[in-house]
């Protein structure tokens, strides 16, 4: 394997948009919000140009001082509309019933209201009727501090919610979405689950993102078995807990959180991707169980040797950049006897720093089944 073949490229992420949240740092994998596909999308109508600060900003025709106050402007769209995104508009509560949202109910399947201004309660009814709609997407507004059951009334079909960067102290209370299986609750204002505060979706969610809220321990999710991903990155989490029920998990993400050692993760048997990347663990270790990881993410912790994850046979990623890693002598017992791994990352600790001219050239032949090293 010559050097030219390991390229380096960043890390693999998957789409990125302005809706995707991922923590800080090089080795971070980012996740997606809630994707939408086509839309029918609302513009106002309005010159092409961005107003001036003292200007008035465009309005619709006829409306008073809050958009949809004095009528239906989606009333020229057609009732068998599928994707709906009604982004941007500065929509508020009380501008949701005039759009007569109802009317799309046999076919509408995609609603976006993202960055508005609606606050909680939503009006009584905005949702009526809506049986086709699969997903909703509310992520920031100003939505606080719980949503209930009430207020999504009459889209009881609904499999993917987004309620990301709102105002939310607590998680949404929704027991007629029965059918729902992912929910985005990403930087908002939780602080803890109460026992049993997400029961109601325990027979269909599998993937919860809790990332960016205040959250400080793994609590009260154990009745989620049915759970593939759990994201909770960039909380105040200072141990792996709690996870024992967790069978079916495949993603775990917490990055950027108090974490000082990999434990109790031996319940996690079909997980394949791990991330804890800035936390502040010292060792590899606890993955005996683990035999499915494709992807591990330890960057950015204070690790000072590569140990633990020989056996990891199906492992493809291995991201440990700036760690304390200080010489590379443990990759041939370690890395070498892995055939799937493909990628590896260890820029930024010793063994990269103290030899930079013959770092690349050592991880090659040390590795010869591997693609990429690093991102630079």
């Amino acid at each position: 394997m010559s050097d030219s073949v390991s390229a380096p490229q960043i890390p693999p992420q998957e789409n990125q948009n302005e809706a995707t949240y991922a923590t800080d740092g090089s080795s971070s994998p980012k996740k997606p919000r809630a994707r939408l596909g086509p839309t029918e999308i609302v513009h106002l109508p309005a010159s092409d140009s961005e107003p001036e600060d003292d200007e008035e900003p465009p309005r619709i025709p006829g409306e008073a001082k809050d958009i949809g106050d004095d009528g239906d402007f989606l009333k020229d769209y057609p009732e068998d509309t599928e994707d709906l995104q009604l982004q941007h508009l500065r929509l508020k509560s009380n501008s949701l019933p005039p759009l007569n949202i109802p009317r799309f109910s046999k076919y509408l399947k995609r609603l976006c209201l993202r960055q508005n201004e609606i606050t909680s309660p939503l009006p009584s009814g905005v949702f009526e009727g809506l049986t086709e709609l699969e997903e909703l997407d509310l992520y920031d507004n100003r939505l606080g501090s719980r949503v209930e059951d009430e207020e999504l009334k009459g889209c009881e079909n609904l499999t993917s919610l987004d309620l990301s960067f709102n105002n939310l102290r607590h998680p949404p209370s929704l027991h007629s979405l029965t059918k729902l299986n992912v929910l985005y609750l990403v930087q908002n204002k939780i602080s803890h689950i109460e026992p049993g505060e997400l029961d109601w979706c325990q027979d269909t969610i599998t993937s919860i993102e809790l990332g960016g809220n205040r959250i400080r321990s793994i609590e009260n999710l154990d009745n989620l078995r049915k759970l593939e991903e759990l994201w909770l990155g960039k909380n105040k989490i200072r141990a792996l807990e709690n996870l024992s029920t967790f069978s079916s998990l495949r993603i775990l993400s917490l990055q950027s959180n108090r974490i000082t050692k990999m434990e109790n993760l031996d319940a996690l048997v079909n997980l394949e991707e791990l991330y804890l990347s800035h936390n502040g663990l010292t060792k590899i270790e606890g993955l005996e169980k683990n035999t499915k990881l494709k992807t591990l993410d330890i960057g950015n912790n204070m690790i000072e040797e590569i140990e633990g994850i020989s056996h990891l046979s199906e492992l493809e990623e291995f991201w440990a950049s700036y760690n304390k890693i200080p010489n590379l002598q443990s990759l041939d017992n370690q890395l070498r006897p892995l055939p799937n791994l493909e990628t590896v990352y260890l820029e930024g600790n010793p063994c990269q720093l103290n030899d930079m001219a013959g770092y690349r050239r050592k991880i090659i032949l040390a590795l010869p089944q591997i693609k990429q090293i690093d991102a630079t």
